[in-house]
C-alpha cells in the first residue's frame, strides 16, 4: 500500500525477519524519495543495508534503493507529479544526496516524457550522488 518507507520499521522488520531465515537475499526499495534524512539515518543505522560498497552478497540486506527522479527542474516536478507540500523536490534532491553520503547504492530511474530533458536529469541524479540512472518508457 504505498511506498515503502511510509513504514520504515516494517521495512526493516521484514528484512531482519527474512535474513534470520536465509542468507543472500539482496533486497531493493523502490521509492518516491519524498522523504526527510531521518528515514536515511533509520535505514542507515539499522545495519540492514549495504553501505560504502561492500561486498554483501552472503548476506541479506537491503543493497541498493531506487529513487524516482521525475525531471531536473522544480516547476516541472511540481507540475508533474503535484506534491502535497511545498519543498519537494528539494526534499527529493536531499533525499537522493543523503543516501549517496551515506554510502548506499543509489539509481534513479527517469520517465522519458517528452517535457522531460533526459540528459540534464541524468546529469542531476549523478550529481547528486546517485551511482546509475535508468530511463523508463512513457505511456500516456
Amino acid at each position: 500500500l504505498g511506498d515503502p518507507l511510509l513504514r520504515p520499521s516494517l521495512l526493516l522488520d521484514t528484512v531482519a525477519l527474512v535474513a534470520q531465515a536465509q542468507n543472500g537475499v539482496p533486497f531493493r526499495i523502490n521509492t518516491s524519495g519524498l522523504f526527510g534524512t531521518e528515514v536515511v539515518d533509520q535505514l542507515v543505522s539499522s545495519g540492514l543495508v549495504a553501505v560504502h560498497g561492500a561486498d554483501a552478497r552472503r548476506e541479506t540486506l537491503i543493497q541498493a534503493v531506487s529513487v524516482a527522479l521525475p525531471c531536473n527542474e522544480e516547476s516541472l516536478f511540481e507540475q508533474l507529479v503535484k506534491p502535497k507540500s511545498s519543498g519537494s523536490f528539494p526534499r527529493l534532491c536531499g533525499f537522493i544526496s543523503s543516501l549517496a553520503e551515506a554510502g548506499v547504492a543509489v539509481e534513479c530511474t527517469v520517465v522519458v516524457r517528452p517535457e522531460v530533458d533526459f540528459d540534464a536529469t541524468r546529469k542531476l541524479a549523478l550529481a547528486l550522488g546517485a551511482t546509475t540512472v535508468r530511463e523508463r518508457s512513457f505511456h500516456p
